[in-house]
Formats: structure tokens, sequence, C-alpha cells
């Protein structure tokens, strides 16, 4: 345990404050923020994705029944260790073609969905004791939701509106 717990805090600790200031940017100049990821990574991109729901920001979930129709006037934000999955890639191919931007969250800088990304947040990972893309999943959660805290005391947020925006349907 302690092994794994020194790779994600020596991988976090390679994390830039400008990555939050970009996705601060990013979430606020945009319309609507579409978030995908397969596997792991989706499930990541999920609670994220309800993390800013509670925020006030109109968020979907790509794939989800309920989402809408990407626009120029919106951004997709991709969660992918590899870069290099063919549904990201076509979600990818979708957003360029309707004009949007794309936000990348990538531990491969020199992949394909990174040469189409208009912006990207690298997560170094190099070696892992973990299975698959473990490491990468696991600190994509804790930027995201210290992301969300950062947003939060930056702007001065009030909990309270965000509970209202919290299902009271569990």
């Amino acid at each position: 345990m302690k092994k794994i717990i020194r790779e994600i805090l020596n991988c976090i600790s390679k994390i830039k404050k400008e990555d939050y200031l970009l996705v601060e940017n990013l979430i606020k100049k945009h319309k609507r923020i579409f978030i995908y990821g397969t596997g792991r990574s989706g499930l990541i991109g999920r609670c994220f994705c309800m993390r800013l729901f509670h925020l006030g920001f109109n968020s979907y979930f790509v794939g989800d029944i309920t989402t809408p129709r990407f626009t120029k006037k919106d951004i997709l934000i991709l969660i992918s260790s590899s870069g290099e999955k063919s549904t990201c890639l076509e979600y990818a191919r979708i957003c360029k073609k309707e004009k949007g931007k794309i936000l990348l969250i990538t531990s491969n800088k020199n992949s394909e969905l990174a040469k189409m990304a208009d912006f990207l947040i690298d997560i170094p990972i190099k070696n892992s004791i973990q299975f698959g893309s473990s490491l990468f999943e696991q600190v994509c959660f804790l930027f995201f939701d210290f992301f969300i805290q950062f947003y939060i005391e930056k702007n001065k947020v009030k909990k309270e509106l965000m509970k209202k925006r919290h299902t009271n349907l569990e």
C-alpha cells in the first residue's frame, strides 16, 4: 500500500497549478462541457461530470441518453491514458467536425488524440507496480477532485448552492 501511495504522491506532485487554471478557464468559457473516457477512466469522468453539475455547469457524459448535440460553443474533455482508444478518437473527430474544442487528459503526449487536442494535461506516469492504467486513473480522480476544491475556494462557491443541485432521490 505504501508503494502505491508513493506512486500517487510522486505523480500528483508533478501536476502544475496552470493545469487547474486551464480547466477553470475552459469550463467557464464554453457553453457546455462534454466528458468521455472508456472503462475506469469513464467512471472517473462521470464523477467529475457530476461535480461540475453540482457547481452549476451544463455538464454531460457522452453516451448518456440525455446528452444533447455537441456544438462549436462546447468543449469535449477526453480522459485516456493511451490516447489511442477508438471511441475517443471518433468522438474527437465529431468534435472537430463541429468546430468544438478538445481538452485531453492523458499520459501519452505523442498519441493520436494528443495531435487532435486543442489543450492537453499530461498525467506523468512512468512505471507503476500496479496493473493496467490504475495509477493514471487514481491520479485523474484526485486531480479532478482537487480541481473541484480549488474552484470552490477560488470562486467562493457556497456549498449550500451545491447541495441544492445534489440529488435527493437516493
